[in-house]
């Protein structure tokens, strides 16, 4: 396993650069998610412009104006956090140091901090002098509609992030400190998945129909770029080995590699935090990630990632290409993402999530996955009742 990116390279071709710990395997993955989902919306955004579905953006270019004090701030204040923080973690690599450790702390190099931000600054002075230069002008510019994705995104993570830490101190009413509830809510610990799910789709939906953007268009421009970030960051969970593998595995192996039959997950992040739970000392090793299983397990991660890739791939090569009614494609990605779910549930570890339902036991994964082919199907049948207007379906076809 490879729990950061030094470990990877390191592995890999034996290249040592110790800079590389400050950034967590897991956390590669799902920027790599989030930057891929932000690409297979934005494409989609663009299709549904040119066919008419979402309008174009009026954006106002302005040329020959200098760049404002505020623009100066931001961006020196970026640089020097950059610098303070970044680039000191990236440095400070002698044994024994964890950047992670560090992260939160006041530790840092006014030495890179500074520098940092003068480089900024400097940047910014030369990007001012040149449009200073320019004749002053301003037009009306026509864009897709993929120009307010970067809108999206941000009060897509804003509303889910409040959203999921919301939800999680409204679960445990018990680490509710009304005193100091504002730290409470900005602190990274205690996170509620579905609740920063809700928000973030809320937050999203009212952005859009503030911008004449109907729902079910949107949801069907979401459902591959969904599929795709799940898959990539399925990714993350497998080389990091975040403990969200399957069921012990003692089968014989039928010619495949030990890491995609019955894996151990080697040097994984959780370590010896979770040594009562499975784990033992790898023969040999010393330092930081020094623990594997002691009994093979299926690694899950890794077939949720291959089928969710897959499911994607026929999204985006096939379904795209047929005349799909609006919210059909959306009814589609429940569908195969229940499907998929429900199928690995089969092998994965459920811990105490088990629920008896007449007279059998289902996974909390398990129910939700019903749930969501049941409610694709409908989707799928209801959206199909429901066809674009003609006005509409004639700059589609």
């Amino acid at each position: 396993m490879f729990p950061t990116l030094y470990h990877f390279l390191y592995d890999l071709t034996g290249i040592s650069l110790p800079f590389l710990k400050v950034v967590n395997t897991f956390g590669f993955f799902v920027a790599m998610s989030i930057g891929a989902a932000f690409w297979a919306m934005s494409a989609e955004f663009d299709r549904k412009t040119l066919q008419g579905i979402f309008a174009k953006v009026k954006v106002k270019q302005v040329t020959g104006v200098g760049v404002e004090w505020s623009e100066y701030a931001v961006s020196g204040l970026m640089a020097f956090v950059f610098g303070y923080k970044i680039l000191y973690l990236m440095v400070e690599t002698g044994d024994g140091f964890s950047p992670q450790d560090h992260v939160f702390s006041t530790e840092g190099s006014w030495l890179f901090g500074i520098g940092a931000m003068a480089f900024s600054l400097w940047r910014t002075w030369v990007t001012d002098k040149k449009q200073r230069g320019e004749t002053p002008s301003e037009s009306i510019v026509e864009m897709n509609a993929s120009a307010r994705m970067s809108n999206i995104t941000t009060i897509a993570l804003l509303s889910g992030f409040l959203g999921a830490k919301v939800f999680h101190l409204l679960e445990t009413p018990s680490e509710i400190h009304w005193e100091t509830i504002l730290v409470d809510l900005l602190t990274s610990g205690g996170w509620t998945f579905y609740g920063g799910l809700i928000c973030g789709a809320a937050g999203v939906l009212w952005y859009t129909n503030k911008h004449g953007m109907h729902w079910r268009d949107v949801f069907d421009a979401g459902g591959p770029a969904m599929m795709l970030s799940y898959g990539l960051g399925r990714f993350g969970c497998h080389f990091s080995g975040d403990g969200d593998w399957g069921i012990a595995n003692l089968k014989p192996n039928p010619g495949l590699p030990d890491w995609a039959w019955a894996y151990k997950y080697p040097h994984n992040v959780l370590g010896k935090d979770y040594a009562s739970t499975g784990m033992e000392m790898i023969p040999g090793c010393s330092g930081e990630y020094c623990y594997q299983l002691a009994v093979p397990v299926y690694p899950t991660p890794l077939y949720e990632a291959l089928m969710a890739l897959g499911l994607f791939a026929v999204m985006w090569f096939v379904l795209r290409k047929r005349n799909l009614a609006p919210f059909q494609m959306f009814s589609a990605y429940m569908m195969m993402a229940g499907l998929e779910r429900m199928l690995i549930e089969s092998i994965r570890e459920h811990g105490v999530s088990l629920y008896n339902v007449a007279g059998m036991s289902f996974s909390q994964a398990q129910m939700i996955s019903l749930a969501l082919m049941l409610f694709g199907v409908l989707g799928w049948i209801w959206a199909g009742k429901s066809p674009r207007t003609l006005e509409v379906q004639q700059k589609v076809d």
